[in-house]
């Protein structure tokens, strides 16, 4: 087929290829596009060095020279024989021109290759699209220093702390993640199965995770360890699940993991990114422990409310409780599940797909009027007058719901942090008096001067859930929405966010759970005088 899309895959020499890469191959080639893997050498991969030789480098290279002299000993002077000449290794660049025909696009998986792949594609194949495919929720950093034009994420919303994307220099297309498919297993009991990660889960916080499972009526569950990859951690969990009451299971060294995430009513601990992807994939409920601050891929699972987060041991078994069958969270969970749309690795490939034949990414400069026709080299920034922002305009309605969705979000988060200043407050006053009592006035003025502070942060919450207020009342209703609306609104929402918002990037999908929150928020004023 002469006209087929053809998709050149990068991957490294002499390693395993990527799952996830294997997967996305698979999908390309049952979608009718041409896929031509692609092995590049490791050490042309590898950035060049400056750095002095390590000391194995070094011992290496003396036992070489050794070994050198000796054999000219053995074969007596002028008995040596010249040395081969050295046969210089291929470059990236050599390796790519071997691939002959046309080439729509370029795809890596990994950030390593990629980097260096793509920068000697641009010489190559000019015309070629570059796609970054980052397979789960978690966006691998390392993506900043790759020069693509094409991100393909399982959600928009994963590339918000991406350079490329939020200068408008890369496209962002929704595809994925791409976890590999198939059964669910379960044990025979019938009871609800927990699993429960230690993949990135520090060795000082096991034993505070056992601890807390043992609290949430585990005699009502199954349990089913993962191995973590870390043999330390492994072994004590081993040694201490026992102490506290436990039993449960553990897939035997290379047996696959997946099904039984697959048929999990809980996934619990600290997962791998990969773990999570497949979580969410099967709609599994997460609770994610983890007393440090969240990673921008968990900040996200748990903010779009498939997940808890657990910062201090003491919630583990009140969460783990609440997203069980029948528990308080388990319906909003499954409901915000339900609401993240996944296109898996399907979707990933079609997003390949539809970045092979829009082309390279041209920036363009967004200018609403022009100044003056003699001016010609100048560009407008920013929009008409405040009276003129202050004139209704329509958008369409699906644009109006993402935008109401992201602005109930943050309420909920505004909300939150209220609670919290609330409390704060309420904690440092009571040590004002304390203080002031046991006679600590140098104390007290310390605690004093945190009050303040805090009441100001409060002061200004309060503030934005009353605006947030009023946007959320705009949006819900059927009332046009103005220029300045939409631009209060954007103060509250990432700049990334916002943008994709404005360029209708946003999915439309099921809004129906948080209208009908709203709804029912509308009523219990009316009910209650609120």
């Amino acid at each position: 087929m002469t006209d087929a899309t053809r998709v050149v895959a990068v991957m490294a020499a002499d390693q395993p290829v990527p799952e996830r890469l294997t997967l996305l191959i698979a999908a390309l080639r049952q979608s009718g596009v041409d896929v031509a893997p692609l092995a590049l050498p490791a050490s042309a991969l590898a950035p060049p060095r400056d750095a002095a030789p390590s000391l194995s480098e070094l011992k290496r290279g003396l036992t070489d020279f050794v070994g050198d002299v000796l054999e000219g000993l053995r074969g007596g002077v002028g008995q040596q024989s010249a040395p081969a000449p050295a046969m210089s290794e291929p470059t990236i660049e050599d390796r790519l021109r071997a691939v002959t025909g046309k080439v729509d696009a370029v795809v890596a998986t990994e950030s390593a290759i990629a980097r260096a792949a793509f920068d000697a594609a641009e010489t190559v194949w000019p015309s070629a699209v570059k796609v970054a495919v980052d397979g789960d929720f978690h966006l691998d950093p390392a993506w900043a220093m790759v020069t693509y034009d094409d991100l393909v994420v399982p959600h928009p919303g994963v590339a918000e702390s991406a350079d490329r994307v939020s200068r408008g220099v890369a496209r962002v297309r929704a595809g994925g993640p791409i976890v590999s498919e198939g059964n669910a297993k379960t044990l025979p009991s019938g009871k609800p199965q927990v699993v429960v990660s230690f993949a990135r889960l520090e060795p000082g916080d096991v034993d505070q995770l056992l601890f807390q499972i043992s609290l949430a009526h585990p005699e009502n569950f199954e349990l089913l360890f993962l191995p973590s990859g870390r043999a330390n951690i492994d072994e004590l969990v081993s040694s201490r699940a026992a102490g506290y009451g436990l039993q449960g299971r553990r897939t035997k060294s290379g047996r696959a993991t997946d099904p039984w995430i697959r048929g999990a009513s809980l996934l619990a601990g600290h997962p791998s990114p990969r773990e999570s992807a497949l979580a969410v994939t099967a709609k599994v409920p997460q609770l994610i422990y983890q007393t440090a601050r969240l990673t921008s891929g968990d900040e996200f699972l748990v903010r779009h409310g498939v997940a808890l987060h657990a910062q201090i041991p003491i919630t583990v078994a009140v969460h783990v409780e609440g997203l069980l069958p029948g528990g308080a969270d388990r319906g909003r969970v499954e409901a915000s599940l339900a609401e993240l749309d996944t296109a898996g690795v399907g979707g990933a490939a079609a997003a390949v797909v539809g970045a092979a034949l829009d082309g390279r990414p041209t920036p363009g400069v967004s200018t609403n009027a022009t100044i003056d026709a003699g001016d010609d080299d100048l560009e407008v920034i920013g929009g008409p007058s405040s009276a003129a922002a202050s004139r209704p305009t329509a958008i369409p309605m699906s644009m109006r719901r993402a935008y109401l969705k992201e602005i109930i979000l943050r309420q909920n988060q505004v909300k939150k942090s209220l609670t919290s200043a609330h409390g704060g407050v309420a904690t440092w006053e009571r040590r004002v008096q304390l203080a002031q009592t046991s006679g600590n006035h140098e104390l007290a003025a310390k605690a004093a001067q945190r009050v303040d502070g805090l009441k100001r942060v409060l002061a200004r919450l309060q503030e934005d859930y009353a605006a947030l207020s009023v946007l959320r009342e705009r949006f819900a209703s059927k009332a046009p929405i103005s220029e300045s609306d939409r631009a209060l609104a954007t103060r509250f929402i990432a700049p990334e966010r916002a943008n994709q918002l404005d360029r209708g990037v946003a999915p439309d999908t099921a809004f129906t759970r948080l209208e009908l929150d709203d709804a029912l928020q509308k009523l219990k004023d009316k009910m209650f005088g609120g």
